[in-house]
């Protein structure tokens, strides 16, 4: 039986290092996982690129944030809001309450005229919500 191809610290090397695939084009390729791969990448120590960062400009400023000449600044309005969602977490409300709340005081969403989700009450509070 043969090792996965991702246990083969030259086929890594080759495919990563020298033809430039990612860890995910590389697991895909070999029907296995990127976290597989990437922790093999490691294991060869191995360099991690850089992952690839977003460049140019956002297509929408965060929620507590507004777009001022090409830079992202405090929205004070929003920035209440946010507070407020903060609060209400703290006290032990669920997103989806939380949603519902800001619903029935009528807060606008960023995108004036939709209905508050669950959602994006996880996307204010941040990944650890």
């Amino acid at each position: 039986m043969t090792r996965p191809l991702y246990k083969n610290k030259f086929f890594l090397t080759q495919k990563y290092v020298h033809e430039g695939y990612s860890a995910g084009q590389i697991a895909q390729a070999i029907f296995s996982s990127k976290s597989a791969v990437t922790a093999a990448l490691a294991r060869f120590e191995i360099p991690i690129r850089e992952a690839h960062l977003h460049h140019g400009h956002p297509s929408q400023a965060k929620f507590g944030e507004k777009i001022r000449k090409g830079t992202a600044v405090v929205h004070l309005v929003e920035q209440r809001v946010v507070d407020t969602v903060k609060n209400l977490k703290a006290e032990g409300l669920s997103r989806r309450k939380i949603a519902e709340i800001l619903d029935q005081m009528k807060v606008p969403t960023k995108q004036r005229g939709k209905k508050w989700h669950p959602e994006m009450v996880k996307r204010i509070l941040g990944p650890s919500a």
